[in-house]
């Protein structure tokens, strides 16, 4: 598995190669950068494995929050906050902060972004991944990468299942 620090200037792809196991993979051509998995739709614990770590992604539905911990050790490393219209705060424990927001009317696009607001990783129309020069050396980029799908797949599995209760509640 490659770096997705090695991959700037390239357009990446998360794809899902094979329909019947739930495992999604951000490739760079046949270059594979990173991979998500997970047992059940999306259900704790999900594996985030890069070549820059391997973590697992634990969701907790009533604070609407992830935990992100080590595989290895089970240390939490950062905490997901996940807010109004799909908005999430990703908080590193060392103290830095990235900021998950849509930047499309037709929220087909999402960026994550420093507190100050420079643009770091763009996520456009679900699966095309994009990286602004500002990830030069960022250490948390594949950390980015994966929690971003894993958002992206969140909503859409959310959405999906409001899109089921409204003939119910109708």
């Amino acid at each position: 598995m490659k770096s997705v620090n090695d991959y700037r200037g390239q357009e990446l792809q998360w794809v899902h190669p094979h329909r019947l196991r739930a495992e999604y993979e951000l490739r760079a051509g046949d270059e594979l950068l990173a991979r998500l998995s997970h047992t059940r739709a999306l259900s704790s614990p999900v594996h985030a494995e890069t070549a820059d770590g391997n973590w697992l992604l634990e969701r907790n539905r009533l604070r609407q929050t992830i935990a992100v911990r080590a595989l290895d050790t089970q240390a939490e490393l950062a905490t997901v906050i996940r807010g109004k219209s799909g908005r999430a705060t990703l908080l590193i424990a060392d103290g830095r902060e990235y900021r998950w927001q849509c930047t499309s009317f037709w929220r087909d696009a999402w960026t994550w972004r420093t507190r100050e607001g420079t643009p770091l990783l763009h996520m456009r129309s679900g699966a095309r991944v994009q990286l602004e020069p500002a990830v030069q050396g960022l250490p948390e980029l594949a950390l980015l990468a994966t929690v971003g799908w894993y958002l992206h797949k969140l909503q859409e599995e959310e959405a999906t299942f409001v899109a089921a209760l409204v003939p119910i509640m109708g």
